[in-house]
């Protein structure tokens, strides 16, 4: 019988700033059929509680991935060179995510407490993704303006440089005195950050040793998302990264507008009224061709035409005073080398108009489809409408 698997031992618990060391090749294994190396101790922190794992070097192969088995090894998931079990071998891990790791994992601990505090808003779950990283909360109908006391009271915490205290607590009275922000996990040993005087939460992700060092929260955005609110932000460099794209596209909107980038918001409100009223506009002489296109159609029976200078839009403000009682209509709009087609019928019509557009599709090479009682699809070409439909009607 086998011995058991052993678990890894994890420095970065420890020292979250140690970055290179030196450990010896346990195994070589594969997790999810990619090779990984097996470490007698690590430095490396492993994907788990929205965190996403260390990238770095261990000998000449590089680490892409470091994962937990059920066992509690850490696998190093690598690409090159494995090393021989059993040598001792140069590690290090990749400073720049790992510094930003522990700003925006830090960072979100607090925004978490600024959220309760401040808004009586629970975190259920957040998650550091690679290109973003959110919170949900349990409030509903947040916004960005209601969010601003929340974003002021971090930045202030950062601002006042406040240590972090990361350890291990396995007294459980010690651990019932703590006011921990959420209920511990089920273990022997249960790991706590502590923000002083602002926060304290079981996490054994990597931290910040001082607020400092989260440098700055960014809100972004906020949606609503399964009955409370999914807030996405930024810390650290990757907040520093998402201001200066604002930044840049707020004067490359600016430059188009050719305006000051302050002026934009003004220039922007300007140009939706011009174009509220455009709209207005072109809704009423819609109206007043559909009239003109109407009084040149039968008054009974079944319609088929072509109209030149329509669009869809036009087609449906025919379509629906046309296809009324027992008709129904195919309307075509030619435009370059298509044609718009919209077939409608009205409620006491035994036309199936999806069917139809169906068959005129199929037979032309188009495409489109619907319901019953109204279909729309683009057919190539300049056809001929009316010779189309009596052959497939």
């Amino acid at each position: 019988m086998s011995a058991p698997a052993e678990r890894t031992p994890r420095l970065h618990y420890d020292d979250p700033l140690r970055l290179e060391g030196e450990a010896e090749v346990r195994a070589i294994a594969s997790l999810r059929g990619a090779p990984s190396v097996i470490l007698d101790r690590t430095i490396f922190y492993p994907e788990s509680g929205g965190q996403m794992g260390d990238h770095g070097a261990i000998g000449e192969a590089r680490v892409v991935d470091v994962q937990l088995d059920d066992a509690g090894r850490v696998h190093h998931l690598v690409e090159g060179p494995a090393p021989e079990v059993g040598a001792r071998v140069g590690v290090r891990v990749d400073g720049a995510r790992r510094r930003a790791h522990m700003a925006l994992h830090t960072g979100q601990h607090a925004l978490s407490r600024a959220l309760l505090d401040h808004l009586g808003a629970v975190t259920r779950s957040s998650r550091l993704g690679a290109s973003a990283c959110t919170i949900d909360v349990d409030v509903d109908g947040l916004d960005l303006a209601a969010l601003a006391p929340v974003e002021d009271a971090v930045n202030a915490l950062i601002d006042e440089d406040r240590p972090v205290v990361q350890r291990f607590v396995d007294d459980d009275a010690e651990l019932a005195r703590l006011s921990l922000r959420k209920p511990p996990p089920e273990t022997d040993r249960v790991r706590v950050v502590e923000i002083e005087g602002y926060d304290v939460t079981p996490c054994g992700g990597t931290h910040v040793t001082h607020t400092a060092q989260i440098e700055l929260l960014f809100l972004q955005s906020v949606e609503r998302y399964k009955g409370g609110s999914r807030i996405t932000f930024e810390c650290g460099p990757r907040a520093r990264r998402a201001l200066r794209l604002s930044h840049d596209r707020l004067v490359e909107a600016a430059s188009g507008l050719r305006c000051a980038p302050a002026e934009v918001d003004a220039v922007v409100a300007g140009l939706r009224a011009k174009l509220d009223a455009a709209r207005e506009e072109s809704g009423a002489l819609r109206a007043r061709l559909a009239d003109a296109w109407l009084r040149a159609m039968p008054a009974e029976g079944p319609v088929v035409a072509s109209i030149e200078g329509a669009d869809p839009a036009a087609l449906k403000a025919l379509a629906a005073r046309l296809a009324v009682g027992d008709r129904w209509v195919v309307l075509g709009a030619p435009e370059g080398d298509a044609t718009h087609v919209l077939v409608a019928r009205g409620p006491d019509a035994a036309l199936d108009c999806g069917g139809l557009l169906k068959r005129l599709a199929a037979a032309t090479g188009g495409r489109g489809g619907g319901r019953p009682d109204h279909a729309q699809g683009r057919l190539p070409g300049l056809v001929d409408l009316e010779a189309l439909v009596g052959a497939h009607a």
